[in-house]
């Protein structure tokens, strides 16, 4: 195995016909053969509606679910990191927010025979004038989601709800500093598809049409530190269950994200 395939996917909790888009959203999944795949607003109810639960079952995965709100609602909501390889450890993180609006991140040290690779995943506020309280979670995330020293590059995943132009994307991908600090992850999608603009939030999709604003990219795979021509280069990256059912239900509000990922040294063009 010289390669991780990893799937993100905000699922849209319960909302919607949620049987019917499970239904379809699971085997657009299994035909992306994904090692790892993690995913935002999940529910995972005892009793009730196990979304992680069955996404594992069906993979014939080990899964992780960091619970965000326990009281909500529906039952549950968090993050789930989905995995068909050993999954050695697992960490939460509460991160800061306005009252509220609870957020939180999930890690898991992933084993490869390549090394450990640390997957995050988080779902950062959502509101558009909410800038502020995503670029504190986004400190706190990076540093969460750091990679294990001597080990594989980490990956961090998520819907950050902000645009490849937003200061959280920037600060993430070295182009800017917040509260002074810097970081340096590689966006997996942009650096297969430079121009392409890649829509997550799309007014493509039904379920999205509701939102003032549609047509942005949110959710991403990110890869880093990096470090020259080491492991971690991005092999491939596109926008996936993207598509619907003949009865035109998708599998949620947002597309997801896949990326391979090299577990050795690149070759020639890849990196």
């Amino acid at each position: 195995m010289r390669a991780i395939r990893i799937v993100t996917i905000n699922i849209w909790g319960n909302n919607g016909d949620v049987e019917r888009r499970m239904k379809v959203l699971i085997p657009q999944l299994i035909a992306l053969e994904p090692n790892v795949v993690t995913m935002q607003e999940v529910r995972e109810v005892p009793g009730g509606l196990r979304q992680a639960s069955r996404v594992a079952e069906a993979l014939n995965a080990d899964f992780r679910f960091g619970v965000v709100d326990p009281d909500s609602p529906g039952g549950p909501i968090g993050n789930a990191i989905i995995s068909n390889l050993p999954i050695k450890k697992t960490t939460t993180l509460d991160l800061p927010t306005p009252r509220g609006d609870l957020r939180a991140g999930i890690r898991c040290e992933i084993s490869t025979q390549h090394g450990v690779m640390p997957i995050t995943t988080a779902h950062l506020t959502y509101e558009l004038d909410a800038a502020p309280a995503r670029e504190m979670q986004t400190l706190a995330l990076n540093e969460f989601a750091a990679p294990c020293p001597g080990e594989l590059p980490a990956v961090l995943t998520g819907d950050f709800n902000c645009t490849p132009d937003s200061d959280v994307l920037r600060f993430f991908t070295g182009r800017c500093s917040i509260q002074g600090r810097g970081a340096y992850w590689r966006d997996a999608f942009h650096r297969r598809h430079p121009n392409s603009d890649g829509y997550t939030w799309s007014a493509r999709n039904p379920y999205a049409k509701r939102s003032v604003e549609r047509n942005r990219r949110i959710d991403y795979v990110l890869v880093g530190p990096m470090h020259d021509r080491g492991p971690g280069s991005v092999l491939h990256s596109r926008v996936v269950l993207d598509l619907p059912a003949p009865d035109e239900v998708y599998p949620s509000d947002h597309f997801g994200v896949f990326a391979e990922i090299s577990l050795v040294p690149p070759e020639g063009e890849a990196w």
